[in-house]
């Protein structure tokens, strides 16, 4: 039997299609699948970034679980099963809003996966800002590194055809280092989640004093954890990120089913303050349109 994992990779996400044909050996000598590889993004927060551009080697996945110093060795193959090697320049901003592009096809041992990880080489990987200009980025090592990705629960290859979506999340992955990303730079701490549950999605605004005020551009939307406070600082109860276009509109993918709380965090610039939504509720396979954030001075 051999299972075609497939991929979809993104600066929001990496889904993986999961499907089952009979009668092959595996790359261990049993059973084998394959994974469709694709890729997405999550918006990034900083209206003043033109492009985040980072250099995929390659995809890895491991049945056991390891750790994220464990990952981090990309030299380091033991038990790793390389999916599929992209070896290309991808600017992550391309792909947000539910966007996503194929990485290929590969043949995967059939089982339950603990652990998966991308291969950066960050020598080449760069983000440019508006004015063409490139800011100092801390990464975490020079040349090819590896980052692990969280996954929600492991992931079954089999006969089935799951997906696994890898949700780069770009706004939370780069930190400012002072006031300034021009002069303070960026600090590079991935957050990057994987997922092979159905998914929904939620759709909306951010308007100013009232329901019908005036849009508010570049506004950052983050979707929390149910009960979450306007005021809390844990980024433990922060599932997604995102921002607002010139419309003032928003659209965050890939969502667990459940109840969230959504906070809209206009630039400080506006002169407006951050604003909550509670009870939004997101179920599987569908869009939850129309949810308004009005924020006040």
């Amino acid at each position: 039997m051999k299972i075609k994992p497939g991929f979809i990779f993104g600066l929001a996400a990496v889904l993986f299609a999961l499907a089952c044909s009979d009668g092959t050996a595996g790359l261990n000598g049993g059973n084998s699948g394959n994974v469709n590889v694709l890729l997405t993004d999550a918006p990034f927060p900083f209206a003043e970034v033109k492009s985040v551009d980072v250099f995929v080697v390659r995809i890895d996945g491991k049945l056991v679980e390891t750790n994220d110093v464990e990952a981090e060795n990309e030299s380091d193959m033991s038990e790793w099963k390389t999916l599929v090697t992209p070896n290309k320049l991808i600017n992550l901003l391309d792909f947000a809003n539910g966007k996503t592009t194929s990485l290929g096809v590969a043949t995967l041992p059939a089982g339950t996966y603990e652990s998966f990880r991308l291969i950066l080489d960050t020598d080449k990987s760069s983000i440019t800002l508006a004015d063409g200009t490139k800011p100092d980025v801390k990464w975490p090592g020079s040349g090819k590194h590896g980052v692990k990705i969280k996954l929600d629960e492991p992931v079954v290859i089999d006969h089935a055809t799951p997906n696994l979506l890898i949700d780069f999340d770009v706004g939370r992955s780069f930190r400012m280092r002072g006031n300034s990303i021009s002069k303070d730079g960026l600090l590079f701490k991935p957050v990057i989640r994987g997922t092979s549950q159905q998914t929904g999605s939620v759709t909306g605004s951010v308007h100013g004093d009232n329901a019908t005020g005036p849009a508010i551009a570049e506004a950052t939307v983050e979707v929390l954890k149910d009960g979450t406070t306007l005021t809390d600082t844990n980024d433990d109860n922060i599932v997604k990120s995102g921002k607002t276009d010139a419309s003032g509109n928003f659209n965050l993918t890939f969502l667990h089913p459940g109840t969230y709380v959504l906070r809209a965090t206009p630039k400080t610039a506006s002169g407006y303050k951050p604003a909550i939504l509670t009870g939004v509720v997101i179920a599987e396979g569908t869009v939850t349109s129309g949810k308004g954030i009005v924020v006040t001075k």
